[in-house]
């Protein structure tokens, strides 16, 4: 998929190489900026789930963020760990990362989102459309987490 006057691509993580860059993103961008003294696990089984899809997003060929789009019984996904590389984070490429993420939960068929977010993020998904109210999840909300959903069109 690509999106934009720039070339963005949201596509499967698919090498090596990009394994390293989508967990050094999750690291970074996610655990050590929102989530201190939480450990990231790069072998954590949902990472390879069934109905669990790694993503990286490319700018100019470039990784510049990730999402974990999680299939979420018949018409939910659940968009998980989005991250923007944190020296680029405040340049758009969130707002092109979430559209393409719904964009393949479409394909997917999967017409509504949610997102388990943080409330530093929060202002971000509302501007984006999110709203929060009686989205249920298969899982149990995190501690300090804000459970957001959008149905798209």
């Amino acid at each position: 998929m690509t999106a934009g006057p720039k070339r963005y691509a949201l596509r499967p993580v698919r090498s090596p190489q990009e394994w390293a860059a989508y967990h050094a993103i999750r690291r970074q961008a996610i655990f050590a900026a929102l989530l201190p003294g939480q450990a990231y696990d790069e072998t954590d089984p949902d990472e390879v789930a069934p109905g669990n899809f790694p993503h990286v997003l490319l700018h100019d060929g470039e990784i510049v963020g990730v999402v974990r789009i999680d299939l979420i019984g018949p018409s939910r996904a659940g968009l998980r760990l989005v991250g923007i590389r944190s020296d680029l984070q405040r340049q758009g490429h969130g707002r092109v990362l979430l559209k393409l993420a719904e964009e393949a939960a479409r394909l997917l068929g999967r017409p509504e989102i949610i997102i388990n977010a943080h409330p530093t993020s929060l202002a971000f998904y509302l501007a984006n459309g999110y709203r929060q109210g009686e989205w249920r999840n298969a899982g149990p909300l995190p501690a300090s987490l804000i459970r957001v959903g959008k149905r798209l069109p």
